[in-house]
Formats: C-alpha cells, structure tokens, sequence
C-alpha cells in the first residue's frame, strides 16, 4: 500500500507543494514549525515512506513558483519574466508562467487552480482586486509587479520624474498643449501616470487634457485606436503622450495615414521603451522602465520569503523610469492642424 503513495498525494492531503512537502521531510528547517509537522502527521497517516527520500543535493530543485502576466507576444512583459527567471535559475526554483490576456476571471481562475501546486506568485500588471491578491498571499508568499497593495510585497516603477522631465523638455520646445491618451481603468500604472502628467503640466503651466484609450494595453488594445484618434482630431494639441508604446505606434500611424507629420505638426512620445520604437519611422520618444531588474527584484524576494529569509517587511522595490527622446518629438509648430469632424483609418 505504501508503494503507491506519492510525493503528490501527501501535497494534495497537507495542502502544499510537492517541493514544500520534500523539503519538510528532508530539511525541515528551510519550513515553518507548523507546516513540517502536518505534513509529517499527513504523510504517517498515508503510509508515505519518507526514507525514499535522498538527501537533498546543491542542485535540487527548491520550489515552484507562478507568475501571471497579460501577454508574451509584447516584449515589455517577456521582459519581466526573462529578469524573474535569472534568480529562478540561481537559486534552483522553476518559474511557471500564466498569460491571462488581460481576463480578471482567467486570473483569478489560474492563481485558484495552481495555488496549492506551487511555493510562491508573482502577480504582474494584475487586474484583480486588493481585497482578491491578499486573500492569493494569505495562501502563499506573494509578489505584485507594476502595482501597489498595502500589506503586499510589491516591486514598482516610478515614472513621474520621467513624465516630468517630458513635460519640460515639450515646453522648452515651445508647446503649450498636451494631450494623455489613457491606458485600462482599472490599471494602477495608468492613475499614477495620469496624476503625474497632471501636476507636471501645472508646474509647467502647460494645458493637459485627457482621451480615454483602449482598455486592453496588448496588441489586441492597438486597433482599437478609432474613438481617441477621432476625438484627438476634432480638438487637437501639439504633443500627445500614450500609455504605451503600442499605442504610441499605432496613433502615429494614424497621423501619417490622414496627412499629419511627426515631429512637425505633431510630436509623439509613447511609454516602455520597446525594440518598435527605436525602430519605427520616425523613431518613437518613450520612457524606458527597467523591467528585467524589476523582475530579477521580484523573483528576489519571493524566494527570501519562501525561504524564510526575508525580515517580513512588505517596503515596496522602486526602481526609476528614465525618459528617451527619439525623432517623434520636434518643436511645436507656428501653425497647430486644423480640427477636424471625422477622418478616416
């Protein structure tokens, strides 16, 4: 009988890992007092023979740790998963990934799901609410990137010095209007960027107004585009600054498309800093956000905690955007572009 009982089978009984379950059985010092001895009682009630177990080695795998993410085909969250994955590698855990489109079911059913198959989460961009993400890290240790929760561990980008320096720079240029087009409702990053951009453009004393955008910040967002360019033009400004990069390209797109050159009747600055951008034409001013670091930050104090070697602080990891000035940005023009009612794609 005993023969037949798994590693897996006393996780599923003791509610924990698999890799939680061999590291209480074999170095109960790297688990809490209380876990080690359920997962002892569990694994005596089942039969398991716990002296199959060898010895653990330097190389054995450590844990298991899940991090969700919007979308891989954009490189701005390949760049987060390629920093989490180094100290992954370091320190001999597996990072499992989850592309939740940008779906808070999807999310919320992925981190249900796999909760008690792994050792830690790292929640990136997530679209869930605070109250659903503390209940996810009173489960397991738990990371969010790209966003701030009381009481969570969390790794953000600070982009309002970046933001500030591009509202400067426009001014010295001679522009006296901006318009921010906005990112999802619901995204924590797109209220920060907003407040930033609006106490910048009064420092400035500067005109700001707001276009709400596509409520997806993935490829799927960009052709969505039609409403904002529409309302852009029938009230434009000398200078616009999109929630990303892909939003960025795609409105400059649109510009060209009906007539309007970039820089000189209207400058354009996106936000990530993707490979598009320096490439596209002309190339795309944005803010660069130090995401591999960020990631690396992230996968660093999950595995402290999962460790039990972090001092239990949840002080938010800040690391600072800086601003990239391409050729989409140029002098404010003598003559804006006359308003338009409608124009084409």
């Amino acid at each position: 009988m005993s023969e037949k009982i798994t590693i897996r089978d006393v996780a599923r009984e003791a509610g924990v890992s698999p890799t939680t379950v061999s590291r209480a059985l074999s170095r109960p010092g790297r688990v809490n007092l209380e876990t080690a001895t359920k997962v002892r009682e569990v694994a005596e009630r089942l039969g398991y023979r716990t002296k199959n177990l060898e010895p653990q080695q330097d190389d054995v795998l450590r844990g298991m740790i899940l991090t969700t993410t919007s979308d891989l085909k954009y490189s701005v969250f390949a760049d987060f998963v390629t920093g989490m994955q180094k100290p992954c590698i370091h320190r001999n855990f597996i990072l499992l990934t989850a592309i939740t489109e940008e779906n808070r079911d999807l999310e919320r059913s992925t981190i249900v799901r796999m909760t008690s198959q792994v050792d830690g989460l790292i929640l990136t961009s997530s679209r869930l609410s605070d109250s659903t993400v503390r209940k996810a890290a009173q489960m397991r240790p738990t990371v969010v990137v790209n966003r701030l929760i009381n009481g969570v561990q969390s790794v953000i980008s600070d982009d309002r010095p970046a933001l500030s320096r591009i509202v400067r720079r426009l001014k010295a240029l001679g522009h006296q209007s901006i318009t921010y087009i906005t990112g999802p409702e619901n995204s924590w990053q797109n209220g920060l960027r907003w407040q930033a951009m609006l106490v910048a453009c009064q420092q400035e004393q500067i005109k700001l107004r707001r276009i709400a955008g596509p409520n997806l910040a993935t490829y799927v967002g960009g052709p969505l585009m039609d409403e904002p360019f529409v309302e852009f033009m029938r009230n434009p400004t000398t200078a616009v600054v999109l929630f990303n990069d892909i939003f960025a390209l795609e409105f400059m797109e649109r510009l060209q498309a009906n007539g309007v050159r970039v820089p000189e009747q209207v400058s354009v600055i996106g936000i990530d800093d993707t490979p598009e951008a320096a490439r596209s034409n002309p190339s795309l001013a944005s803010v660069h956000i130090p995401r591999e670091e960020m990631g690396a930050d992230a996968s660093n104090k999950l595995i402290a905690k999962i460790l039990h070697t972090s001092d239990g602080s949840t002080t938010p990891v800040v690391r600072y955007s800086t601003f990239i000035e391409r050729a989409s940005v140029g002098p404010a023009p003598e003559r804006p572009i006359a308003a338009v009612e409608s124009t084409a794609d």
